[in-house]
Formats: C-alpha cells, sequence, structure tokens
C-alpha cells in the first residue's frame, strides 16, 4: 500500500507540554521534533505504510505567522498525496467568534490561506485541520479522537478543506470556533 495519507504536524495545544507545578502557564513542545500523532498512530495500529508523517513546525497558533501558513499552503500543495490532515492549533486554524467582542473574528487563518491555493480543484486534494483543546500528554485529551476523526475525513471526503473538531466534520468556510472553546457550523 503506498503512503496516501500525509499528516503534516505544526504545534498547537495537540503537542503542548506543560511543566509541573502549580498555577503554570508557560509551556514547551516535545524535543527532537516527535509530535504526540505518532503515539497516536501507534496505539491505533494504523499501517506504517499508509501514511507519512511530517513536522513543519511546533507553534502555539496565536503566534503562528503569515510565513508559517504559506510553509504549511505550500507543503500542501506540493505535497504528492492528495488527502492530507494538518493538526494545527484550534485559535487560528479556522474562523472563530472574538471573546472580546462576541463578532466573527477578522484574523488570519490557516484553513483560510490554503483555501486560497485552490488545490480541490487544481489538484482534486482533500485537506481536513484538526487539533486539540487538551494536550495529548493529558488524560482527558481530545487528540486521539480527533485525529482519528481527520483522518477518516481526510479518506473519505471529496476535495476540499475541511476542520474536524468536536465530532463534526465541515468545510473550513462553514466552521466557527465559538466562546466557550467548540466547534461549530457557522
Amino acid at each position: 500500500m503506498a503512503k496516501d495519507l500525509l499528516i503534516l504536524t505544526t504545534g498547537g495545544t495537540f503537542d503542548k507540554r506543560y511543566p509541573e507545578g502549580q498555577w503554570v502557564t508557560e509551556f514547551t513542545f516535545p524535543p527532537g521534533q516527535e509530535s504526540a500523532v505518532t503515539d497516536i498512530l501507534k496505539r491505533a495500529r494504523m499501517d506504517h505504510a499508509a501514511f507519512a508523517c511530517e513536522w513543519l513546525f511546533a507553534e502555539d497558533s496565536t503566534k503562528i505567522t503569515d510565513a508559517q501558513r504559506e510553509i504549511i499552503a505550500a507543503r500542501c500543495a506540493s505535497a504528492e498525496q492528495n488527502r492530507i490532515v494538518v493538526t494545527h492549533g484550534t485559535d487560528t486554524m479556522t474562523q472563530r467568534i472574538d471573546p472580546a467582542t462576541g463578532q466573527l473574528s477578522a484574523g488570519p487563518s490557516t484553513a483560510q490561506a490554503i483555501a486560497a491555493r485552490q488545490l480541490d480543484k487544481t489538484q482534486k486534494k482533500t485537506i481536513v485541520l484538526t487539533g486539540a483543546a487538551q494536550p495529548a500528554v493529558l488524560r482527558d485529551s481530545d487528540t486521539d479522537f480527533n485525529l482519528g476523526l481527520a483522518i477518516g475525513a481526510a479518506l473519505s471526503a471529496p476535495p476540499g478543506v475541511y476542520v474536524a473538531m468536536n465530532g463534526l466534520v465541515l468545510p473550513w468556510d462553514q466552521t466557527v470556533k465559538d466562546i466557550d472553546g467548540r466547534f461549530r457550523r457557522l
């Protein structure tokens, strides 16, 4: 079986690690470019021949720059695979409701940057972004569920750019992260 699926990791809560201690606000990412994706796929017993996994960078989504969004979009465009999952922080993955104003944020989103390339039309690519509310290293994390959902969507959905979170798979432009942190249809 060829490696039909590409998984790109970019950090976000998915891969965050918090040091022990009370009132800790600082976090780190794992050393050696090892994403939690690797362990999740081992536990899921996914065939290694079916996917390729690449670490692009590790960044909190609120700090991702337009240049980094371009790295993600360019890698999606250059991939030989037509089925791609991107792990990403949830704050700038797609549209969100600004907690300060209660309005749709005008800030940049990675899904929008990818969709602007029209890879669904020009290259027939299916790209699914997913993330987590809790880091993978925590017992009550949603990473395994969200990654599985994203992989299933990437392997079965028609070409397009999607978000897979909270049990939903929606086109990126119909998805919003609400003030409570849950994703819903816009």
